[in-house]
């Protein structure tokens, strides 16, 4: 729930972000909420496994996707274009995603933001197989898919969105001093506003 929450709002916030019109933000944010629901299908022993899936329960988990279309097509409030982030989020842009092996332009815009937030809030919440990272961390493994599995400037757009350095994250300046984000600065992304709460010395 709280996973499905988090990639609702990431996903409405980027929509905002990237000016969408408020029909497609609410879309998306309602997609983002339930396109993982198949999962209530999948044994919990399989979801909180600690240890790397077998070939067979990989393939159950990939199931989560029909399963999903499956319970939601029979909702009235569910359109063609929020069947298909549903049934697209787990497609990557090499081609390197699943049920259906798609790449590029196959893929729709909104699964394809459904899909990198899918991916940013798994690595910042706490999982059986894998601790929470940083903000900062989860950005860097965007980074790093820049280009291969989400198209660049849909990463480039995320990280403007959000800001490398969230209101709250502590910092240390190259002075040694410590301080907290207290505001984003809308041009220059890299130089928040700081509050200083420890001299160089730490006192």
């Amino acid at each position: 729930y709280d996973h499905a929450v988090d990639v609702s709002i990431h996903l409405m916030m980027l929509g905002r972000f990237l000016s969408l019109p408020e029909r497609d933000i609410q879309q998306i944010g309602l997609a983002g909420m339930l396109q993982d629901i198949g999962k209530i299908k999948i044994p919990q022993e399989i979801l909180n496994k600690p240890s790397a899936l077998s070939e067979d329960e990989y393939t159950l988990v990939q199931s989560h996707v029909a399963s999903s279309l499956e319970m939601l097509q029979e909702q009235i409030e569910f359109t063609t274009e929020m069947l298909e982030i549903v049934a697209c989020h787990h497609e990557r842009h090499d081609g390197s995603g699943y049920p259906r092996r798609l790449a590029e332009e196959k893929i729709s815009l909104g699964a394809e933001l459904a899909g990198m937030m899918d991916v940013y809030c798994a690595m910042t919440r706490n999982r059986v197989y894998n601790p929470a990272v940083s903000h900062q961390r989860a950005l860097e493994a965007l980074l790093s898919m820049r280009g291969k599995q989400f198209r660049a400037p849909l990463v480039d757009q995320f990280i403007q969105c959000m800001g490398l350095y969230p209101v709250g994250t502590l910092v240390e300046l190259n002075t040694g001093e410590v301080g907290v984000v207290i505001q984003q600065n809308k041009v220059r992304r890299l130089q928040p506003r700081v509050l200083v709460v420890l001299a160089a010395d730490k006192s």
